[in-house]
């Protein structure tokens, strides 16, 4: 038994805290609380990965038993507000652009943060199509920190999947893109960090617009640094934010490097799936 377990850990070597790596966590209702119910007097704090279709179905009992439990937090792949985009990556029939705005405010109520993952950077007909989806994700994230300013952010930069019959998979393969055929050429230079999802080998991506993306998520985790960053003291966050309210505000995102050598200097940790 899972609770078992933990307090074995707890009980046997200090344990304070523990993360679900286990996208299935939360698919039924009825067993999270219940493990709610057994692990809230071990004062434990936990987070894990989740649906936003399968968790916004919960009642406001359950999601009141979860954060009085300990969960702090719980991972969730927005991935963009693009109902059309949605459905090319096989979420459209449960999750919407609404919802995850909705989903973001009513998680607000229950002291539990939601961890929102985005893929920007997704393939289109035209490069000019490609610039305007990444602006209206990037307008989509502000207006979910408006709604919801405890919203930790995590952002990607597209990567195909070879996903057979999948309309997102049958784009990337019109712009020409193919994955390596030898294994010996997946550790070349130029792959050897595709899957971080950081700066992939996408030819419908211009270094412009690589650039503008993280240009972004160096003024967002300035002017919103994360809650995981547990070196980060209050000093450096205000002084941080302070530096970066002047961009995020105007819209100015480009060539943060003061921002950028600030974060270096201090070892900033951005928002990431490992919680806190």
């Amino acid at each position: 038994m899972i609770y078992q377990d933990i307090k074995f850990l707890k009980d046997r070597f200090g344990g304070n805290a523990i993360e679900f790596h286990d996208n299935n966590f939360f698919v039924s209702e009825k067993r999270a609380v219940e493990f709610a119910k057994l692990i809230r007097e071990e004062n434990m704090v936990w987070w894990g990965e989740g649906r936003i279709d399968t968790i916004s179905r919960y009642s406001d009992e359950s999601l009141r038993r979860l954060r009085e439990s300990g969960c702090r937090m719980i991972f969730f792949g927005a991935e963009t507000g693009n109902d059309e985009i949605l459905k090319k990556m096989d979420k459209g029939g449960t999750q919407s652009g609404r919802q995850i705005r909705a989903f973001a405010a009513r998680m607000a109520q229950f002291d539990i943060i939601p961890e929102y993952s985005f893929v920007l950077g997704t393939p289109a007909d035209t490069p000019q199509q490609v610039m305007r989806q990444i602006d209206e994700d990037i307008a989509f994230i502000r207006e979910i920190k408006t709604i919801n300013p405890r919203t930790e952010i995590i952002i990607y930069v597209y990567s195909p999947v070879p996903t057979e019959g999948s309309e997102m998979y049958k784009q990337v393969l019109r712009s020409g893109f193919r994955f390596p055929e030898r294994l010996e050429d997946w550790i070349s230079p130029q792959w050897e960090n595709f899957d971080l999802r950081k700066n992939p080998l996408t030819p419908w991506l211009t270094s412009e617009m690589i650039d503008k993306i993280k240009d972004f998520e160096t003024v967002l985790n300035g002017y919103y640094p994360t809650v995981s960053d547990l070196r980060l003291g209050r000093l450096k966050r205000r002084m941080m934010q302070a530096l970066a309210a002047l961009r995020y505000k105007t819209g100015l995102y480009r060539k943060p490097y003061e921002l950028k050598g600030l974060q270096l200097i201090w070892k900033y940790r951005q928002p990431e799936i490992e919680g806190f």
